[in-house]
Order: C-alpha cells, then structure tokens, then sequence
C-alpha cells in the first residue's frame, strides 16, 4: 500500500517547529497529500481536572489557536498543504481526532517534547489507535526519510500484533528485512507455538521478506527500552509495535512498552491496535 494520505496532529504551542519540518519531508518523501490537524481545548472545569489549565482567560486560548493556523499557513504557504482545527470539549475533540484519522493512511506525530501539553497528545494517540483503525507513526526529531526497506517488529503472537504487521507490510520495500524481535517469548499452543516467531518468519518469507528471528530478555532494561535496543542493533529504520495489548487502565496503573514508548523513540514507531 502507497502512502497516498497523511493526517500529522500538532498543538497550539510553538515547541514543534522541527516536527512541521518532518511530517512535509516525510509527505513530501512519499508523495503523499498532508493534512495538519490542530488540537485546541476549550478552556473549561473538564480540562483544568484532566490535564490542568493552560490558559487563564478565553482570549488567550482564541489567541493561541489564531496564532497556530496563521503560523502553519505561513510554513506550508508553498506546499499542497490543509490545516484544519478542532476546537472542543476534552472528550469531543478526542472522537472528532479520531474521526478525521480515519481519512488518512497514518497520522503522524512528532516526539512529547514537541507538544505544548504532552498528556494531549497521548490521549489523542490512544483515541486514535482505538477508534479510527489507522496506525500511528511516531516520528524522533529531525527525521530524514527514507524507504522502510529494514523493519524490526515486535513479535508477541497477539492480534495486536499482527494488526501492526499488516500495517507495517503495507508499507515496507519490496523484498525488504524484517527483524522479528521475540521479547521473553514462551512457546505456547495459544500464542507462539512450540518455537517463538519462528511461524511468522515463515509467513513473511512467503510473502518476500528477508526475515530473522531474534530473541530478547530484558534483563536489567525495561522491556521497551528492550525492543528499541534490538531495533538499533540489527540496523532496522522503523520499530513496529501492536498497541495496547492490555488495558489501557492496566499501563496507566502498572506501565507497558505502549505507556512507555508513545513518547517517541531515536527512531520511527509504527503503532497500530
């Protein structure tokens, strides 16, 4: 599948100008129409319980969202490029984000430390993930695009992950290597079988991919940190991931590779649920 159609989600901060810088390389890369898609909150009792209140007076926030267009219109003035806003409630915003997701091929999003209000950002990229049925790529600070001809993929036997595998193939380069990275893996009748990734190597090689199973134990790292270190290793250009494949009650509470790598990583994460 071609990338024909991006959606990239920003803020009303100014933290992200490297961000805009990537998503038009990467959309430009891939010959892909780019959307940006502007999250503003209504300042209200829901949002200063939630996330806190980013502004004291109406006119800020109307400040702020004018500001944002104005400077996103002025960047992509020479490009074949839309920004759109949504300005609403919390919980509205989350199902309108998710809705416009649904038109893309992926949503992009830059690194927590290009938003002005990470824990919007993660709300988004989980509301996306659970009700749009696209993936999420997460891109790192000052990312130069490239063909996805070497992907790693974190294998776990789950229908996330095979959700993020369809994804990810999609995607790939022809012939292109994928590193199939077993992380603690189990042999299991309900899951991996009697050797871990070793049936889903053979599925990729059917399909034309190079592929190597390597198995991994997080020993004294934790098992995100894990996965990313495997992916460097072996060389892979995007790390593949299946997105909660517990609750996300259950991360919040006792954490998980999703909770702990949505933040971004050194290199690109492709999420899918």
């Amino acid at each position: 599948m071609a990338i024909k159609d991006l959606l990239a989600v920003v803020d009303t901060g100014d933290k992200d100008e490297q961000f805009i810088k990537d998503a038009l390389s990467f959309a430009e890369f891939h010959e892909a129409r780019l959307t940006f898609l502007v999250l503003s909150v209504i300042p209200s009792g829901d949002y200063a319980v939630m996330w806190g209140a980013p502004y004291v007076i109406l006119q800020d926030f109307v400040e702020a969202v004018e500001t944002k267009e104005k400077r996103l219109v002025e960047r992509t003035r020479l490009s074949n490029i839309e920004v759109r806003t949504i300005s609403d409630q919390p919980g509205v915003m989350l199902t309108k984000a998710a809705v416009q997701a649904r038109y893309a091929d992926m949503v992009l999003f830059g690194p927590a430390e290009t938003y002005e209000y990470p824990p919007v950002r993660r709300d988004t990229i989980e509301s996306i993930l659970f009700a749009s049925g696209r993936p999420v790529l997460v891109l790192p600070n000052g990312y130069q695009p490239r063909t996805f001809d070497h992907i790693a993929l974190g294998w776990n036997a789950s229908r996330e992950a095979t959700h993020a595998l369809r994804d990810a193939t999609g995607i790939a380069a022809s012939g292109a290597k994928v590193e199939v990275l077993v992380l603690d893996g189990r042999p299991s009748t309900k899951g991996h079988g009697s050797d871990p990734g070793a049936d889903i190597a053979r599925h990729l090689s059917r399909h034309g991919f190079a592929t190597n199973v390597v198995t991994l134990n997080a020993l004294e790292k934790t098992d995100a940190e894990t996965l990313v270190q495997g992916a460097r290793q072996h060389g892979a250009n995007l790390l593949v991931l299946g997105a909660y494949g517990h609750s996300r009650l259950r991360e919040m509470v006792l954490g998980g590779v999703t909770r702990e790598l949505i933040a971004g990583a050194p290199l690109p994460l492709l999420f899918s649920h």
